[in-house]
């Protein structure tokens, strides 16, 4: 028998996400091993709002689920309750917790598999956060493929929930020519909301038929490809790893062709800082999906996603986290704007002061 926990009192549910919470298992390239280190696309993108989040208020808008096998490890559920988010703890003593295993072999390389039978989420599992707070989320994070976007769209039209943003982020596997025109239609077709379609630049190139862009040059021809295939009001983000983002918009030059925004990595001039990959894509979605529904404003979701990005990547698993100064690693959230902002002040057309305040007035 299942049974829940989470968060009491008053909360402002603003982002869900589909994606699970998985214990790793870690093979780095020196081949040392790391066990029950949490992962999962789900947890990243939650972690990813959690970093960017100025106070408690609003980490506790980002509503997940954690599915709790027998196997939990207590510390992991203290850790991850530390941060102040709106996970809900769905507990089953009758099975394992989802559990994978990543072995790095080259410099990005990482090769994955479940060790177990995974318990995936549907839309109709966002019903444990009550009706009230599931009419308010705005935001859906889905990590998927082409027939789960269509049935989770299906269950979330015919449910209380009715997103004004989607925020595809689209599995591995579905990045290829074979599936080109089940995206295509998905991407291509105005609806209700709009679609935010988020592959990182090495599957955004493989859908096209072309391999991986390694300089930014490479990277912007790729995404004007999309220019054609997306709808009016969506947009395309490609996560291009040390590279930055690419961020190709709904807003129309004289030209006819989309206006496109680059930013850069956090750690572009700190190389040497990135410690492990591992969940950055998911976690500058996460910083993406909750500074975009708060500001509507793509160049701060941008900075904000490269910011939970760089700050993930700073170490195996998880960063550390002190809940009384709001530090992550030993930095704040406004002390890593400051940073970004002063590395590259060419990308925002607004102070850090300004950026705060767009992203706290829901709040206030």
């Amino acid at each position: 028998m299942a049974r829940l926990e989470g968060p009491s009192g008053p909360q402002n549910p603003l982002i869900t996400t589909n994606g699970m919470l998985i214990i790793d298992k870690i093979i780095d390239r020196d081949g040392k091993v790391y066990e029950n280190i949490a992962g999962g696309g789900g947890m990243f993108a939650m972690l990813g709002g959690c970093i960017v989040s100025l106070d408690s208020k609003i980490s506790r808008s980002l509503k997940w689920i954690v599915d709790c096998g027998y196997d939990f490890p207590a510390e992991l559920m203290e850790e991850i309750t530390s941060w102040g988010s709106g996970a809900v703890f769905r507990h089953d003593d009758s099975r394992e917790t989802t559990r994978g295993w990543n072995h790095y072999s080259g410099l990005d390389l990482r090769n994955f598999k479940y060790l177990n039978q995974k318990k995936i989420i549907q839309a109709s599992d966002w019903k444990e956060f009550g009706e009230e707070q599931l009419k308010r989320i705005e935001c859906l994070h889905l990590v998927c493929s082409t027939e789960r976007f269509h049935s989770l769209k299906e269950e979330t039209s015919s449910s209380v929930c009715h997103p004004q943003v989607i925020v595809w982020e689209p599995l591995p596997d579905i990045c290829d020519q074979a599936h080109y025109n089940e995206i295509e239609e998905i991407i291509g077709r105005e609806e209700d909301f709009a679609i935010v379609f988020s592959p990182n630049a090495e599957e955004g190139a493989r859908l096209l038929g072309d391999i991986e862009p390694l300089t930014f040059e490479e990277a912007d021809s790729c995404i004007n490809r999309f220019d054609q295939l997306l709808a009016d009001k969506n947009v395309c983000v490609l996560r291009c790893g040390k590279l930055g983002s690419l961020t190709l918009t709904s807003r129309k030059l004289a030209t006819g062709k989309r206006s496109i925004y680059h930013h850069p990595a956090y750690h572009e001039n700190s190389p040497d800082k990135v410690i492990d990959p591992t969940g950055g894509g998911n976690s500058f979605l996460g910083g993406f999906c909750l500074a975009y529904t708060a500001t509507q404003d793509l160049k701060i979701a941008n900075i904000c996603g490269n910011i939970a990005a760089g700050c993930i990547i700073e170490q195996i698993g998880v960063p550390k986290f002190d809940h009384q100064t709001r530090e992550w690693n030993g930095q704040t959230f406004r002390q890593r704007l400051d940073t970004y902002l002063a590395n590259f002040p060419e990308v925002a057309d607004k102070k850090a002061d300004q950026v705060c305040q767009e992203l706290t007035y829901r709040w206030s």
